[in-house]
């Protein structure tokens, strides 16, 4: 079961790598050609500002996501660094992680939310039409897969300090 979810982990992973990549590359794209359109050209284009934040939403969810499985995200760790016991670690780290699940649980509950409404009022972008449900599922992917990976530590740290206590246990 292990060795099923790791190769889950794997292909989502290479798949959140390249829509990382392709949101990127579209992103310089689209905004190259639009300064180049409107300055050099003297041309206004229609609906790349739009294609360009859209692919935005996709990068900075996906790499969110990616961001949280590899433990990259943006942390406050003077407390963690400054503890030296490994018992305190282990439950310090099992705090952070039941506050991301529970912070995960909300990101989740807020999409959920965001979705409902998008349902019962569709709404479209002004210049190409594009229903706002393709920007929104990124939201909700990022949602879903926060919430997993957030189960993952909390799953993790918990085995760390049960763990950890068997051992001390088993020392005496």
């Amino acid at each position: 079961m292990v060795d099923l979810l790791r190769k889950l982990d794997a292909g989502l992973i290479g798949i959140l790598n390249i829509v990382v990549i392709v949101t990127s590359l579209a992103i310089t794209g689209l905004i190259l050609f639009l300064v180049l359109a409107r300055f050099v050209l003297g041309w206004s284009v229609v609906g790349v500002l739009e294609l360009a934040t859209l692919s935005a939403m996709w990068l900075y969810m996906c790499g969110a996501v990616v961001a949280a499985r590899n433990h990259e995200h943006l942390v406050v760790d003077f407390l963690a660094l400054s503890l030296k016991n490994p018992k305190h670690k282990a439950l310090h780290t099992f705090a952070v992680s039941v506050v991301m699940v529970v912070l995960s649980l909300f990101f989740l509950s807020l999409a959920n939310d965001m979705v409902a409404w998008s349902i019962k009022r569709p709404q479209t972008t002004a210049a190409l039409s594009i229903p706002l449900i393709v920007p929104q599922s990124a939201i909700v992917l990022a949602a879903i897969l926060c919430a997993v990976y957030a189960v993952r530590d909390a799953i993790v740290a918990a085995a760390a300090v049960f763990g950890r206590a068997d051992q001390s246990a088993g020392e005496v």
